[in-house]
């Protein structure tokens, strides 16, 4: 993986992504839009949950949560466009410190 320009850490971000996007077939990349996304093995990207990124607060459930039923141990915080429109700043620092 280390001769794929994606994985240089010393290439400008839109150089790494040009290459990355540019080695995807169109089923990889659509591959890429669902909650779920399937894995490129031959490229060593691995299957993600975007469920597990906690944008919006914190899961300590596995590997991802499904929100069909009680989800034990999260934490989950309002939507970023409505947190930002209260520009109050110290909110986003606490919110910060629970995710972090």
């Amino acid at each position: 993986m280390t001769g794929y320009g994606f994985c240089n850490t010393g290439l400008k971000a839109e150089a790494r992504v040009s290459d990355l996007v540019g080695r995807l077939t169109l089923v990889e990349k659509i591959g890429f839009l669902v909650s779920k996304a399937t894995g490129v093995s031959r490229l060593g990207i691995p299957d993600y949950n975007w469920w597990s990124e906690a944008l919006h607060g914190v899961s300590d459930v596995g590997g991802g949560s499904s929100f069909t039923g009680l989800v034990p141990g999260a934490t989950s915080f309002p939507q970023v466009i409505l947190t930002a429109a209260s520009f109050n700043v110290s909110l986003f620092q606490a919110i910060g410190k629970v995710v972090s």
